[in-house]
């Protein structure tokens, strides 16, 4: 039976079926400035278009979330605090079962199920975009905590830098290592372009301020990725989002920083790290997991 899924970004939502092999039908994506407008038309327009009714949906969001009332509070998204999100969809199924994760905690579930992390029995999973979460996965099963938010570790601090992070802490590793968060440093130290796929152009071409902004960024994620592996004794990353798709111009510092970092945690065994291979469909795939993909 196929499940609606819903994937719930810092710059956009993506709406759409997956069916029992894991194939992702129907996709739209909603530029989140639309917010609950611009993602209500589109649930609608799902809901109107299938032959068979939804009875179940999956939905990864950006945290925290509040799965207890189904609420959410994107960091990077403003206007959504303590937004009703799953009672706003129960308006427009009202008989379906609903379960929600965070964004990062779908991908995990997704790639330890059929991609990069297929075989562990513990992982971590890892966004790194616009914002940055994780996911974990211990003894083949999620973790949830008490709201949904276990494995979200891109407001935990790593430094003092003020990076300009939307939760308003100073030093998270979200505010060293996002995309966003690179670019306003090397945009600081002089560098002029305007979003992370340009730095990593620049970088390519041996501009050493990009240089610079994402050794910045790595070197710090790499501490907050070696506090996480180190607490729960699991060896395998998978690493998923915008900025992992710049290839190795980031991911070759990214295992040299963790590498070095890792000298405790290397005296057993080496952390993988490894890159997410669904790509931009595995929050979807993840979220239609959470709710009981048939």
């Amino acid at each position: 039976m196929a499940v609606l899924a819903i994937d719930i970004g810092a710059t956009k939502f993506a709406v759409a079926i997956v069916d029992s092999a894991h194939e992702v039908n129907f996709r739209q994506d909603i530029p989140t400035t639309q917010l609950w407008d611009g993602l209500s038309h589109a649930l609608l327009n799902i809901r109107d278009s299938q032959n068979e009714k939804i009875t179940k949906i999956g939905i990864g969001s950006a945290g925290p979330i509040n799965v207890q009332r189904g609420e959410i509070s994107p960091v990077n998204i403003a206007q959504w605090r303590n937004f009703p999100l799953i009672p706003k969809i129960t308006e427009i199924f009202p008989d379906a079962q609903i379960a929600m994760v965070g964004d990062a905690v779908a991908l995990a579930i997704a790639e330890h199920a059929i991609g990069a992390g297929r075989g562990t029995r513990n992982m971590l999973g890892m966004v790194v975009s616009t914002g940055i979460g994780g996911g974990i996965i211990v003894n083949n099963k999620p973790l949830e905590g008490d709201y949904g938010n276990a494995g979200y570790f891109g407001h935990t601090v790593v430094g003092d830098y003020d990076g300009g992070c939307n939760c308003g802490r100073l030093g998270c590793v979200e505010g060293y290592s996002s995309g966003t968060s690179m670019v306003r440093y090397a945009q600081n130290n002089g560098w002029s372009g305007a979003d992370f796929v340009v730095l990593a152009a620049s970088a390519q071409t041996g501009d050493k301020n990009a240089i610079a902004a994402i050794e910045f960024g790595v070197n710090h994620l790499a501490k907050a990725i070696i506090n996480i592996v180190q607490i729960f004794d699991l060896h395998h990353v998978v690493i998923g989002g915008g900025v992992t798709e710049a290839g190795d111009i980031y991911w070759k510092p990214l295992e040299k920083a963790v590498e070095n970092l890792s000298t405790s945690l290397g005296l057993v065994e080496p952390i993988k790290l490894l890159p997410a291979q669904l790509q931009r469909n595995a929050g979807l795939i993840g979220a239609a997991m959470a709710v009981g993909l048939e």
